[in-house]
């Protein structure tokens, strides 16, 4: 390789008077391009979310958007983000993994965000994560439940992952019903690896996995679940079947196998779900990160900014509404600490960041998992909530190396 053997000063000297004389050829040009940096500067920070705010996710995903936008309007009421106006993009991802890179891209490429956050399904997730990304260079900020496993220095999950969620519902429910757990999921991913992760846990608390049972997202013939717990005999279920889990409820009461004997917990059925299918489902336990009852006095306080925002009948889902009310706060101390909004830069400035969210103080782990308070909630014979108890900071136990 041919090296230059001019002092480094005199080649510094050059650039500067090739840039001068290219600047007097296209004077134009070059004032447009320090006009560019110097609005890139004081110009609005952008965000960009992508939300299911029609098709089948649409109360989740209409949460997560309203939660984003809850929080960008409070950080505009205090200023900004280090001085500078932030600027909220929604866009509608239909609850389809096509329109999600269509609308993923446009952020992208056409709006030039900042950061993207969504959307709520892992497939969704997963094409977004290619577009803002992989080819983006972009940060995304997943705030939905999922079952863990993302790694990337530009990808940060501020849903719950599963042992977060596991561990003390387990606990909970060996100590209330009994050892033998028989898992019931939806035949994907989720589920899937979540019972994974599960299975180990229950062993180590002295339980026993007496049986898995997957059905399609959507069933209409719950048969192998009734014969799996008639056979199996559980002291309680494990439950990740939230499509329609109401229908899985009444084929075990037609049964006669809905009884208080038998116990079950989720990790999915947050104010949102329950209010669909009501008593039928008294004495199930829950596992999330945000429920309305939860008697933290930042939990009212934000439903009640949440509500006059958008609706007294308006409720936040127990998932990916503080994935993304907090998300945003944690990325807005990370550009302020950044000093700028270069992705990489805020990317490593997330790591350890704290926030004192509605449940409590939440903290990016190494992993870019975040460090949360989990709760357990209980129905009653009304079909309502009651608070069981609350679990402060969970560890994600994510082993992504950064």
């Amino acid at each position: 390789m041919h090296r230059s053997h001019r002092p480094a000063r005199a080649r510094s000297r050059s650039r500067q008077v090739v840039a001068a004389v290219a600047c007097g050829i296209l004077l134009s040009a070059c004032a447009t391009a320090e006009e560019t940096d110097k609005a890139d500067d004081v110009g609005p920070i952008r965000i960009g979310v992508i939300a299911d705010l029609t098709g089948p996710f649409t109360v989740y995903g209409t949460s997560l958007a309203r939660s984003a936008e809850l929080a960008v309007e409070e950080l505009n009421s205090a200023g900004g983000i280090d001085g500078r106006p932030v600027e909220i993009i929604i866009e509608d991802i239909q609850t389809d993994v096509a329109v999600t890179v269509d609308r993923a891209r446009k952020l992208v490429e056409r709006d030039q965000v900042d950061l993207v956050i969504g959307p709520v399904g892992s497939d969704a997730n997963d094409a977004a994560f290619q577009v803002v990304v992989t080819e983006g260079q972009r940060l995304l900020l997943y705030p939905e439940t999922y079952e863990g496993g993302k790694c990337d220095p530009l990808f940060f999950s501020t849903g719950a992952v599963p042992a977060q969620q596991v561990r003390p519902l387990i606990e909970h429910m060996q100590a209330s019903y009994g050892p033998r757990v028989l898992l019931f999921g939806a035949d994907y991913v989720w589920p899937e690896r979540t019972f994974e992760i599960a299975a180990p846990i229950v062993a180590e608390s002295g339980g026993e996995v007496v049986g898995t049972v997957y059905l399609p997202l959507v069933a209409n013939d719950f048969t192998a679940l009734v014969r799996a717990v008639r056979e199996a005999q559980p002291d309680y279920l494990l439950v990740l079947y939230p499509a329609v889990w109401g229908d899985a409820l009444k084929a075990l009461d037609d049964a006669g196998l809905l009884t208080d004997e038998l116990g079950i917990g989720t990790t999915f059925l947050g104010d949102v779900d329950l209010a669909g299918i009501g008593p039928i489902a008294r004495g199930n336990v829950t596992a999330l990160p945000f429920f309305t009852v939860v008697p933290e006095p930042g939990v009212q306080a934000f439903l009640e900014r949440f509500r006059a925002r958008f609706g007294e009948d308006a409720t936040p889902s127990g998932g990916e509404a503080m994935g993304a009310y907090n998300g945003v706060h944690l990325y807005a101390q990370a550009v302020e600490s950044a000093g700028t909004t270069e992705p990489s830069a805020v990317a490593r400035a997330l790591i350890g960041q704290s926030f004192d969210g509605p449940t409590g103080t939440v903290t990016m782990a190494g992993s870019g998992h975040l460090r949360q308070a989990i709760h357990l909630v209980q129905v009653d014979g009304r079909g309502e909530y009651e608070f069981l108890k609350t679990f402060p900071d969970r560890d994600p136990e994510q082993a992504c190396a950064r």
